[in-house]
C-alpha cells in the first residue's frame, strides 16, 4: 500500500487527499527511528541524565513530524485545510498572494514577494500522486498559472532551477 491514499470523491469545489511520506519510504523512516534511539542511548550514557536521553530524540522526531506522520489536505472554494499530528490549520484562499511549485509540492505564501516570514505564515501542500489536480486547483483558486508545473522533473524541465512562482492577481 502506498502512503498516498486515494483522493476522496471531489467536485470542482473540493479536493481532499492524504500523504504519509514515512509509509512511502519505510527504510528512511526506520533509519530515522533507529538513529533517534541510538542518539537517546548515547546522550543518556554520556551525560548520565536519562531525562535528557529521552527528551533529545523526542525533539528530533518532533521536528521530523511532517515526514513521520500522516498529513491530510482539504482544499475547498474558500479555504485550505491541513491536518497533521492532531493539529489542524485552515486558511482562506483570500490570504494567499503567491504560489511556488517544485517536484514534491506547492508552497502557498501570503506575501507577493519572498519574505523571511513566509516559512511561518505560508502553507506547504505535498503532492500525493495527484500533482496535476493540486496544481490545477491552486491555479484556479488564485487565478494564476504556475510555470513549469506540468513537468515533474526537478527544475520543471527549465534551466533556471527547481522552483517556479507566480503571484496572485489580488489586492494587498
Amino acid at each position: 500500500m502506498t502512503g498516498h491514499e486515494a483522493n476522496r470523491p471531489s467536485s470542482d469545489e473540493e479536493l481532499s487527499w492524504t500523504v504519509w511520506p514515512a509509509r512511502d519510504r519505510p527504510l528512511a523512516a526506520g533509519v530515522i527511528l533507529a538513529s533517534a534511539a541510538v542518539l537517546g542511548v548515547l546522550i543518556a550514557k554520556s551525560t548520565g541524565d536519562s531525562v535528557l536521553g529521552f527528551a533529545a530524540p523526542v525533539f528530533i522526531l518532533a521536528s521530523l513530524g511532517s515526514f513521520l506522520a500522516k498529513t491530510e489536505y482539504r482544499l475547498t472554494r474558500e479555504t485550505i485545510g491541513v491536518r497533521t499530528l492532531g493539529v489542524s490549520r485552515e486558511r482562506p484562499w483570500s490570504e494567499m498572494r503567491r504560489a511556488t511549485v517544485d517536484r514534491t509540492g506547492v508552497f502557498l505564501s501570503p506575501f507577493r514577494m519572498r519574505h523571511w516570514l513566509e516559512g511561518y505564515r505560508g502553507l506547504r501542500l505535498l503532492f500525493g500522486g495527484n500533482r496535476d489536480q493540486v496544481v490545477a486547483f491552486v491555479e484556479a483558486r488564485l487565478g494564476i498559472t504556475l510555470a513549469g508545473a506540468g513537468d515533474p522533473r526537478p527544475g520543471g524541465g527549465s534551466p533556471g532551477g527547481g522552483r517556479r512562482a507566480a503571484g496572485a492577481n489580488t489586492g494587498g
